[in-house]
């Protein structure tokens, strides 16, 4: 179920391009996260339900880990894991625990590669929670000019616990980003529709809008790791005939650090 909200496309890629340019001794990179949310918002639905209504009502811890390997200088392939930890049970009931905390784990496999300003990212993802394993496959374009812009076909290709397949579509991009005293920060925009029942039977077309600020700052680097402190708020108008959730505006936020290598 995850997002896999504003990390879909812009923050998840641009981690290993970034990596794998770095990298220029190596075409391994390693990269690993680790974060604190206030919400888990999947394609638009608030996960949690009214355990995280409002930023301060709970959150989840989300630790996760990436390795890219650089085919060439335009194309690669990438592998990792992400995982959602937290005390919830009841709201909606995805347990039992994989484990202690752990609610769910995902995995992904990924390859990309780009033609001229043109990148197409096809990755396959195994959402693991409740048991069984909601499978997705995920085709993201993106373009390298003004505002960054992306689409995302996200795919539920295995069906999980009664819900069936389905497709969203996401379209979005950077509105603006700078940096200022070695902080960079930048402000995103998205909108995502439903094709064909996503979240909720017979309901489709337009299920979420989102905004959001965020910012970092390298705090420690070396030849062989850098360290940054991140952070962020986002704003997600919501359907709520369409995602299914309780309220129709959810304001979210995101604090972590994060390591390369």
């Amino acid at each position: 179920m995850k997002i896999k909200n504003i990390l879909s496309v812009g923050a998840a890629c641009s981690a290993f391009f970034t990596c794998a340019q770095a990298q220029e001794e190596s075409p391994f990179s390693f990269s690993a996260s680790l974060d604190q949310n206030s919400h888990f918002m999947s394609y638009g639905a608030n996960v949690w339900a009214g355990d995280t209504e409002n930023i301060g009502d709970g959150g989840t811890f989300n630790p996760s880990v990436g390795l890219n390997y650089a085919l060439s200088d335009s194309s690669g392939i990438y592998a990792g894991a992400w995982f959602d930890i937290n005390n919830y049970t009841n709201t909606p009931d995805v347990g039992p625990d994989l484990g202690s905390k752990v609610q769910e784990m995902d995995l992904w496999l990924g390859y990309y590669f780009s033609v001229d300003k043109f990148t197409f990212d096809f990755t396959y993802q195994a959402w693991l929670y409740n048991g069984e394993n909601e499978g997705i496959f995920d085709l993201a374009i993106s373009y390298d000019t003004t505002f960054a812009p992306y689409v995302k076909f996200h795919n539920r290709i295995e069906s999980h616990n009664g819900i069936e397949k389905g497709t969203m579509i996401e379209v979005g991009g950077t509105l603006y980003e700078g940096e200022y005293e070695g902080i960079g920060y930048g402000v995103s925009a998205g909108v995502g529709f439903s094709l064909d029942d996503y979240h909720q039977a017979g309901e489709e077309g337009y299920a979420y809008s989102f905004i959001g600020a965020s910012a970092s700052k390298v705090i420690y680097s070396s030849d062989s790791v850098e360290v940054d402190l991140h952070g962020g708020l986002t704003y997600y108008d919501t359907d709520e005939t369409t995602t299914g959730n309780a309220e129709s505006g959810y304001l979210t936020s995101n604090i972590g650090i994060g390591f390369s290598f």
